[in-house]
């Protein structure tokens, strides 16, 4: 992608580079009014040159009103007096180009989607059915006469309209099971499968977008008919934040290997798996499944009752579920500012129906560098107020925008307009990375050695005391690993994000 995308770009814009001096920005610009009237008065003969405008073909675009004046010359004659009418000149500076400044307000009502997957996590996280009003305003510049050249600049904001909803999906990319070899007794080493597939859905409001675009291109250099075209080249940034609050979610933590078999096939071919249970006793570290129970001899026997069964310990004092439970985040859980910015290459269309109606249309090509920030305050072993950041470099995502709009001329200087708006961004192989609490994990270190201190001054057992040593150890080795990395865990071509967007739009252009 990255090298077709680079191509793409560098033929597009040297086919456009000969002429770049005025591209109109794509969305938005209207291709408006030109200049007023202008009138060049000689003696008593007026030629008043018309304006260009986008509502109507014959209203000075390559024409001007022409008044025709005569003028008695007369020629005093010894015999005869002689009367004779002049030709009338036209305006030399009327040359039928667009000039000066026009300016276009909207209102747009957008429908969006965007989420992102994680090709190795099997992670994807999606805002559904969102949707914007966004307020716009876009302006642009025509030089006029022998410089058909223009400047066109444009701003947005938009306001999230009403609540959509976010999915965390940790299971329908099937990527949940990590393999381990672990000894079992009386087996052997064996591979076992643990997994955590979780899912949680959220309720997302109160997000914004902005953006901007300024462009260079020339202008009407091509012409089909009575459409004219012209080719710009520009740079557009785009951002937009979301939250999600209210999410409800639940994780399952399952195992699964040829002596522990907890997913088992029912009619339909639909799969169960059972959560993973454990516990520990004055005999050791027990581990089970719910709905399954052991015997005397620890063999794993299914319970009809769907429960855990202890038939061979009444001394245990602790329980572990795994990572098997379900919770409620009623703030913000998750929060992501997302920005798209690069150069881009247009052609903006404008065809004349008649003198009080035109439509417009423009298709745009982009390659903007992709940055998401996020940040999950309910993750605690995660850093704040970027927990995550997902990064691509030039080349890696690319952008398509298409518009068209019919414009109604009200006054000779005011017209309204009715469009569409089509957008989509796209990024692949963009950079994951994971920001580390580092006071999260320092902090275990340091508890474990203190409770450690707290035994020897107890005097408690030496095996008691040295199981607790080895767990510091590992938390400490967890600790040199992320300082060794920087407190961050990067997964490179890791990320495929997708934003699309279809809009609304109503407005008023305006010439000056």
């Amino acid at each position: 992608m990255k090298s077709v995308s680079r191509v793409l770009c560098s033929v597009a814009v040297m086919a456009v580079f000969p002429v770049v001096a005025g591209a109109a920005g794509t969305y938005y610009n209207g291709n408006l009014y030109q200049n007023p009237q202008q009138k060049v008065r000689a003696g008593n003969v007026s030629d008043e040159g018309g304006f260009y405008n986008k509502y109507g073909a014959g209203r000075g675009y390559g024409q001007y009103t022409q008044n025709m004046g005569t003028q008695k010359i007369t020629t005093v004659q010894t015999t005869t007096t002689t009367t004779a009418a002049k030709p009338s000149r036209q305006s030399s500076n009327v040359s039928g180009k667009k000039q000066g400044f026009s300016l276009g307000v909207n209102a747009t009502h957008e429908f969006a989607d965007w989420g992102f997957k994680m090709k190795n996590a099997g992670s994807y996280l999606h805002y559904d059915d969102l949707r914007w009003n966004v307020f716009s305003a876009d302006g642009v510049y025509y030089f006029g006469n022998s410089i058909p050249m223009q400047i066109s600049v444009g701003a947005k904001y938009g306001m999230q309209f009403g609540d959509s909803p976010m999915v965390d999906d940790d299971i329908s990319a099937e990527k949940l099971w990590t393999a381990e070899y672990v000894e079992v007794s009386g087996v052997g080493t064996e591979v076992v499968l643990f997994g955590s597939p979780a899912m949680s859905v959220g309720t997302s409001s109160g997000g914004k977008q902005m953006g901007f675009n300024a462009a260079f291109g020339l202008t009407d250099v091509f012409s089909v008919g009575r459409m004219k075209i012209t080719p710009s080249v520009g740079y557009r940034y785009f951002k937009y934040e979301l939250e999600t609050k209210n999410n409800y979610g639940l994780m399952v933590d399952v195992v699964n290997s040829d002596t522990f078999v907890n997913c088992v096939e029912v009619s339909g071919g639909e799969i169960q798996c059972s959560p993973y249970v454990g516990f520990a006793n004055d005999l050791g570290v027990v581990g089970g499944f719910a709905g399954f129970a052991t015997d005397s001899s620890g063999n794993i026997l299914l319970n009809p009752n769907g429960s855990y069964v202890i038939y061979n310990d009444t001394t245990a004092n602790q329980l572990d579920l795994g990572d098997t439970y379900y919770y409620e985040q009623k703030g913000v859980s998750h929060k992501y500012t997302t920005e798209w910015a690069g150069p881009y290459v247009a052609l903006d269309m404008n065809y004349e129906i008649n003198d009080n109606n035109s439509v417009v249309a423009g298709v745009e090509f982009g390659l903007p560098v992709y940055d998401s920030k996020g940040d999950q305050p309910y993750r605690i072993d995660w850093a704040h107020p970027t927990s995550v950041e997902d990064k691509g470099e030039f080349g890696d995502a690319y952008h398509v925008g298409f518009n068209a709009a019919w414009t109604t001329k009200i006054t000779n200087s005011v017209g309204f307009t009715l469009g569409l708006t089509y957008d989509y961004y796209k990024v692949s192989g963009a950079t994951a990375t994971t920001y580390i609490n580092k006071s999260y994990y320092e902090d275990i270190v340091d508890s474990i050695d203190s409770y450690i201190d707290y035994l020897v001054d107890q005097g408690a057992a030496a095996d008691v005391i040295a199981a607790y040593q080895s767990s510091l150890n590992d938390a400490q080795d967890v600790v040199d690993y992320y300082s060794s990395m920087g407190w961050k865990a990067e997964s490179h071509s890791e990320i495929e994000s997708i934003y699309k967007s279809m809009g609304i739009r109503a407005g008023l252009e305006i010439k000056f």
